[in-house]
């Protein structure tokens, strides 16, 4: 009897299952794949494009060149039948005209339909003369994840001023505000230490995406800025075009890690170097400093790989270490004390006048403000860092280039502003900037408006094909590049007076 039992449930079940497979099948109704293939479109095309599926739109990226009003699609879907309009389509065979809105409807068994809308971005007719970045990850998955990595084929076309490189990778989106917008940014951890286009080698990269950037050239700019002032360790700026997936992405800048490493922030062993950002952090490297409440996150040293009791050891220490800087500046003695044991202060009237120049207000939260030393050494700002919200940017406007007057330290009570002002209140202080921005006005700033001009040459045609793509901009680098240059002329003047009255 249990036998004649069991034979019925393994009966029932395996029927539940094969309804369950059958219901499943008659449900299915998606496109896998999509593109215009070279070889089927040969009157047209010089090579196949794909297309990216997402939320049921399929996008493709077509030079303005191509004839769009006869095109042979090829397609992989799971359904019963695909159509457009009343017009049964099949992949490889169906021509059809893309000058016009076209949706691919996936019929499946049960009658059921799955729309797909397909959406054609033209790109200019234009050479872009910057390096190019193809990634191509496994399985061509998208990139969704800021913590988790994706494996993928880096291949590099250096455009003859650049080494070539192809290479495997990792890959990961990045940024806070910036990872919310349309166009990603992302971090690149290659699977050994490579020199990518020209800089010294490492594992870890960053994609900078400029999607606030009209000029496309802000990070550039300020690191441009630091690096004139002679900062101790300033990102490079290097423009570049990137396809993810054979998908073109836009303009880009590829920049270093911010990280500690003999080639990038050598703060040497038993160093530190410290992140300032309201945005916050998973302990256990967070702590809020005891006299100005800001928030400190350690970077290095990193806590990965620590015990417990290795991570409160270093942590205290770097906790120590940064009250007892941060009680002299508190001190009511100030700056009559020895503070400048503990801080750089040629360092900080640099750091001061790139945020002054750009306007880059970030420091009053503060946010992305980094600061690191050598184990027996003195605190220096930097690297300087996310100029997206700079140079007179206007939130509501989403636009740029406002009000040069602006004052860089807001009246509010924010923890970085009542911190980094503190310091202008020292005499010697105020000679050092006065000094420092008098030399750099005379014998710096020239030569920053020359780099920015030849920059913005640099970029024309892939301002253009950016440009086509997000719609964001002024339609011309060189456009863009006038703006900013007349922003700072004005700014120049504010802070000619911003010095005076030190």
């Amino acid at each position: 009897m249990f036998r004649c039992f069991t034979i019925l449930l393994v009966f029932i079940f395996a029927v539940s299952c094969t309804n369950d497979d059958a219901v499943s099948v008659k449900n299915e109704k998606e496109i896998l794949s999509f593109q215009f293939e070279e070889e089927l479109n040969s009157e047209y095309l010089t090579e196949s494009i794909s297309g990216s599926i997402t939320d049921y739109t399929i996008n493709l990226m077509i030079p303005d060149i191509v004839d769009l009003s006869s095109i042979v699609a090829s397609f992989e879907y799971v359904g019963k039948t695909v159509y457009v309009a009343t017009e049964q389509q099949n992949s490889g065979i169906s021509k059809y005209d893309f000058t016009k809105p076209v949706s691919y409807e996936v019929h499946a068994e049960d009658g059921s339909i799955t729309v797909y809308k397909v959406q054609v971005t033209l790109l200019p007719d234009v050479a872009s003369e910057v390096p190019h970045l193809y990634i191509t990850t496994e399985n061509n998955d998208p990139i969704t994840s800021k913590e988790e990595y994706l494996w993928a084929n880096l291949q590099i076309d250096g455009k003859g001023v650049y080494d070539d490189f192809e290479g495997r990778t990792r890959i990961r989106g990045r940024g806070h505000d910036s990872w919310n917008q349309p166009k990603k940014p992302y971090r690149l951890k290659l699977d050994s230490k490579a020199s990518l286009l020209g800089l010294l080698p490492e594992k870890d990269w960053i994609l900078r995406s400029n999607y606030r950037a009209e000029s496309l050239m802000l990070d550039a700019v300020a690191f441009r800025i630091a690096g004139l002032l002679g900062m101790p360790f300033t990102n490079h700026a290097i423009p570049v075009d990137v396809t993810i997936n054979n998908e073109y992405m836009g303009s880009y800048t590829f920049t270093e890690q911010k990280e500690v490493k003999p080639n990038r922030i050598n703060v040497g062993d038993g160093g530190m170097y410290l992140n300032l950002d309201v945005y916050m952090h998973k302990p256990p490297g967070l702590f809020y400093s005891d006299y100005y409440e800001l928030p400190v996150m350690v970077r290095y040293p990193k806590f990965k790989n620590f015990s417990p009791d290795e991570v409160q050891r270093e942590l205290d220490k770097a906790k120590n270490d940064f009250h007892a800087m941060e009680a002299t500046i508190a001190d009511p003695t100030f700056p009559n004390n020895n503070y400048t044991d503990f801080f750089d202060l040629e360092d900080f009237v640099n750091y001061l006048i790139v945020y002054n120049l750009s306007l880059n207000r970030e420091i009053n939260h503060p946010k992305s403000t980094y600061m690191h030393k050598q184990k027996d050494g003195k605190y220096k700002m930097g690297p300087v860092w996310d100029f997206d919200w700079a140079f007179g940017y206007d939130p509501g406007q989403n636009t740029h280039f406002n009000n040069p007057q602006q004052s860089l330290f807001v009246a509010s009570d924010f923890k970085g502003k009542i911190f980094f002002s503190r310091f202008l209140e020292d005499p010697v202080v105020q000679s050092l900037y006065k000094e420092r921005w008098e030399d750099f006005k005379v014998n710096k700033y020239p030569e920053l408006k020359a780099y920015i001009l030849n920059y913005a040459e640099t970029i024309s045609g892939s301002y253009e094909l950016d440009y086509a793509v997000w719609g964001q901009g002024v339609g011309s680098s060189e456009a863009a590049a006038q703006q900013l240059i007349y922003w700072l002329d004005q700014r120049i003047v504010y802070m000619d007076s911003f010095a005076a009255d030190l």
